[in-house]
């Protein structure tokens, strides 16, 4: 098939390729709109132009062509506009949600930020120098990780607006890997908008164990792999205390660290085979066809209260106090998505 990128800023490239294997016979850039080819794979990005911006091109690739598969990224702000997957014949997507759930659409991990190292032998747990590390912004619910996992040493913690050293200097994407090399544990707090991030990917494919969080009303790593090895906690006191319980059985850690790695080579082949199914699969046109004419895909000012209210539920208390005391990016895009969405 051919894979079609309607945007050229992505940074999960090096993860959709993976996925995607030898499926992709050839590729090309389209950020015009202007291939009609017959079995594509279309590529769009909701950071890069909110859906319906495609409705008009995607109209005319349905009359013109037999089979089209959307592969939609970026959609961590559950931004809407799903009436547009009526036009194809399956829909691969990233992040989880129950406002994209139904036949005919696959959802697939986040995956790993492009440059990501992903061969080579994995470092044994115990001969790593940092018990934990992170390097990033320190916001929503990392601030409640930062300060309970302090004090649980050698660690390597840079709290900055971006991954910075201490000295202000950006750590490539080497050096970024090669902490994370070092690093034993790796918690993965939630990122902008959602709990699922980039760094969780990362840490697996360098052999941590990282991290992750549940909420009180979402279990959403559950919900996006089924069951998981990947130690999961409510709270970060929690998970600082399993760290400390851990850290003095080191035969129990390799088997934690080989047990997610094992699950991680697997899942991620069980992704590839996901993908060609949907990809190459019976269409599941009249099911997305049904989808897209849901009320709330029709009309926006359905969606909105819906997706404010599943966005959420990835908020843990504190996370949700902090942003609403000091609104930031993420409140002011969601404003500004709402306000674009309901005037449409």
């Amino acid at each position: 098939m051919k894979l079609v990128w309607h945007a050229d800023n992505l940074l999960e490239v090096d993860w959709l390729r993976d996925v995607l294997g030898d499926l992709v016979e050839e590729e090309c850039t389209d950020l015009a709109l202007t291939c009609f080819d017959d079995d594509c794979i279309h590529v769009v990005s909701s950071n890069s132009r909110p859906l319906p911006a495609y409705e008009d091109y995607f109209q005319e690739c349905r009359a013109r062509c037999r089979r089209l598969v959307l592969l939609h990224t970026s959609d961590e702000w559950f931004s809407g506009g799903y009436a547009l997957y009526r036009h194809f014949d399956a829909v691969i997507r990233n992040f989880a949600t129950g406002l994209a759930r139904h036949e005919g659409i696959w959802t697939i991990p986040e995956g790993y930020a492009n440059g990501t190292r992903t061969s080579g032998a994995v470092r044994p747990i115990t001969e790593r120098p940092y018990v934990w590390s992170f390097t990033g912004e320190i916001k929503a619910s990392r601030t409640d990780m930062a300060a309970a996992f302090a004090g649980l040493e050698p660690n390597f913690l840079t709290g900055t607006a971006s991954i910075y050293g201490s000295g202000g200097r950006k750590l490539s994407k080497p050096e970024f890997d090669d902490v994370l090399d070092n690093t034993m544990f790796s918690p993965c707090p939630m990122g902008n908008a959602i709990l699922e991030t980039w760094r969780l990917y990362e840490s697996l494919e360098l052999g941590c164990i990282p991290i992750i969080e549940t909420r009180a009303s979402i279990d959403y790593f559950t919900r996006l792999f089924g069951p998981h090895p990947i130690p999961s906690f409510r709270s970060w006191e929690a998970a600082r205390t399993y760290a400390q319980h851990a850290l003095a059985d080191k035969s129990s850690l390799l088997r934690k660290q080989s047990e997610i790695s094992s699950w991680w080579t697997a899942k991620k082949q069980d992704v590839r085979k996901q993908v060609r199914r949907a990809a190459t699969g019976p269409s599941h046109r009249a099911a997305l066809q049904r989808f897209g004419a849901l009320t709330r895909n029709r009309y926006p000012p359905v969606h909105e209260p819906l997706r404010l209210l599943e966005l959420l539920r990835h908020q843990s208390g504190g996370s949700l106090m902090r942003r609403i005391k000091r609104p930031g990016g993420p409140l002011r895009r969601i404003a500004r998505e709402s306000l674009r969405n309901l005037r449409a």
